[in-house]
């Protein structure tokens, strides 16, 4: 709140804007006035007691003007009075020789202080005429006034200025100490202000390290200051930072962060830099190691404060980080190449299991170029339906007859050639673009069995979801509208899931196959054993059949566990009604391990790989 003084120190045109306390700074010095005026009619003759009598008639109907907001009128008004009173009194009394002229100093000062320039230099120049007029016709003998002599009313004068003026110095003396505190305390806000913003500019807000610019300038002196020495660049990240702030809130991973930088800053020396890039990102500069022994000690000991149990919200929250390393001058000198290239080593270590740190290797850049390229070649190809589905035959393992076919989607790029499904799926989840592959499975899938059943082949079609497509919850009004489009019947089509689809929202995926199983749409578990121990899912889905996983079906011909697992599958699905579709079968003799543990059906190389369309009918031909 700003500080009301007695003059406004900014003030520098004609219109002079009062403030409250100036108003009553203002009535005050009209009451002295008044009360000097009166108390001077008491010793002073009849013309000077008829001059004062009438100035005090005056300062009545100013103070009069100020109670009813007349400011201007009433400031100018006395500024003439008093100087007129004067004027009149050293003319009847005693010229040049009369005290009273100690009263234009005061007039003046009072007209500094409510006036504007121009005002105030008029004044001044009346009042400087006015004596120089009267000093000049005394001088020549115009004007004759007796020499003062000491007497009573020249004492009263003399008290009654002495007491204005006082008491008016006291007024002004203090609102000017009053405004000098307040331009001191303002200069101090500005000066505190500056170096806030300096601060701020330089740490981040949050947990009151360093920033990135400041990081970037430390790393640059410790280069120049020790151009042969080697500076290591560590980039830290929390491990599944993002599920605290889902389940307890940004305030809380606000918290966490700010624990977490206590905790790094105290594995750290006073020259050992640490700073916060964003997010839960944390970047730190080490220059006092001599070994890679050395370093390698200080590294694992930040990842042990990192391995922190930090109390948020009353809830224990038991934290982890992944490291990237990078040296300087080895892997660079520039400082955003180094972070990059640290980052890159980083996203190496949550690959490796999370918890740990990885130093750069050049080939994780050439693996991160790599996946670049393939991201951009796969939007492209999913922009363009660049993609194909084969067909791989579904046998009847009992009268080896098809019985029907499960859309495998492949790509096959014109710049790298063919790429493998366990690399583009994987990536088309990553970066969102599973949903259009999987409904360009869907059509071209259910649109082929359609047209098998106009040649007379009445086909299961079998067709791949993934984690991402049921999370969405839309997956039956999706296949609804396939299934009109392609005008293929329910009962024809079969969609196979991942046990991990099964457990990773149970509520909302039963919910899904509830209403398509009620369409008539069948279901199977894929890769069924290397997925989750559990199989209560089992019991909870409406399920048809379950696959074993070519990982067991190859080796059950010469070893006997794979094959007492295999058989211990396709009891478990025949005491719950299900049936079992072998994957991967390629020789003779596991077919007929198969037959006789009781498998219903089977797939693989023994009869045909994945094929096109064209190639599918001549095998149901034969």
């Amino acid at each position: 709140m700003k500080q009301r003084t007695f003059f406004d120190l900014s003030a520098s045109t004609d219109v002079i804007v009062l403030t409250a306390h100036q108003l009553k700074r203002l009535k005050q010095i009209v009451w002295i006035c008044l009360t000097a005026v009166i108390c001077g009619v008491l010793p002073s003759g009849p013309k000077s007691s008829a001059i004062l009598l009438a100035t005090a008639v005056g300062l009545v109907c100013i103070l009069i003007l100020l109670y009813r907001a007349k400011v201007r009128f009433a400031t100018d008004a006395l500024l003439w009075l008093l100087t007129l009173m004067i004027c009149s009194l050293i003319s009847i009394n005693l010229g040049i020789f009369d005290l009273m002229l100690l009263g234009y100093p005061l007039v003046l000062a009072y007209a500094a202080m409510y006036s504007g320039k121009r005002f105030y230099w008029l004044l001044f120049g009346f009042i400087l005429l006015f004596c120089s007029a009267l000093a000049l016709a005394t001088l020549y003998g115009w004007i004759e006034f007796r020499q003062p002599l000491p007497t009573v009313n020249s004492f009263v004068t003399l008290n009654i200025l002495l007491i204005v003026s006082g008491l008016s110095m006291r007024l002004i003396a203090r609102d000017t100490k009053d405004a000098l505190l307040q331009l001191k305390q303002e200069n101090e806000r500005v000066v505190s202000s500056q170096l806030e913003i300096q601060r701020l500019a330089q740490h981040d807000p949050l947990t009151g390290l360093v920033n990135r610019a400041q990081c970037e300038l430390a790393f640059q002196r410790a280069v120049a200051a020790k151009p042969e020495a080697e500076v290591a660049l560590l980039f830290i990240d929390l491990d599944n930072f993002k599920p605290i702030n889902d389940a307890l809130g940004h305030q809380a991973g606000d918290e966490v962060l700010k624990q977490l930088a206590v905790n790094l800053q105290r594995a750290l020396s006073e020259q050992d830099l640490l700073s916060r890039f964003g997010g839960d990102e944390f970047v730190v500069l080490l220059t006092q190691w001599q070994q890679r022994q050395e370093l390698e000690l200080l590294v694992q000991n930040l990842l042990q404060h990192c391995q922190q149990e930090v109390l948020v919200q009353q809830h224990k929250v038991q934290l982890s980080a992944s490291v990237g390393v990078a040296l300087s001058p080895q892997d660079g000198t520039d400082f955003h190449l180094l972070c990059k290239k640290a980052d890159t080593a980083m996203y190496q270590a949550k690959k490796m299991g999370r918890n740990r740190f990885c130093w750069y290797q050049s080939e994780m850049e050439q693996q991160q170029l790599e996946k670049f390229n393939l991201m951009m070649r796969l939007r492209l190809a999913v922009k363009q339906q660049l993609f194909s589905v084969l067909y791989q035959p579904v046998y009847d393992i009992k009268t080896n007859t098809v019985f029907g076919a499960e859309a495998l989607l492949r790509w096959t790029d014109s710049e790298l050639g063919v790429i493998a499904p366990d690399v583009f799926i994987p990536l088309a989840e990553e970066i969102g673009l599973i949903q259009e592959l999987g409904l360009f499975v869907l059509q071209q899938a259910c649109a082929q069995a359609v047209a098998w059943q106009n040649s007379g082949y009445a086909l299961r079609i079998a067709v791949n979801i993934s984690v991402m497509q049921c999370k969405q919850g839309d997956l039956p009004a999706l296949i609804r509208q396939v299934l009109q489009e392609t005008g293929l019947a329910a009962h024809a089509l079969e969609l196979e899931l991942t046990e991990s689809v099964l457990i990773d929202d149970t509520a909302l995926v039963k919910q899904q196959i509830q209403q398509l199983s009620a369409l008539g749409v069948h279901f199977a578990i894929d890769d069924f054993g290397t997925g989750y121990s559990n199989l209560g899912y089992l019991s909870q889905f409406q399920l048809s059949s379950l696959k074993i996983d070519r990982s067991f079906v190859s080796r059950i011909s010469h070893d006997d566990k794979d094959l007492a697992l295999v058989k211990g599958i396709i009891q478990l699905a025949s005491s719950l009604g299900l049936h079992t579709v072998a994957e991967g079968v390629e020789d003779q003799q596991s077919l007929e391990l198969l037959q006789q543990a009781g498998c219903h059906y089977a797939q693989g190389y023994l009869w045909s790989k994945a094929v096109s369309p064209k190639e599918f009918e001549s095998l149901l031909t034969q």
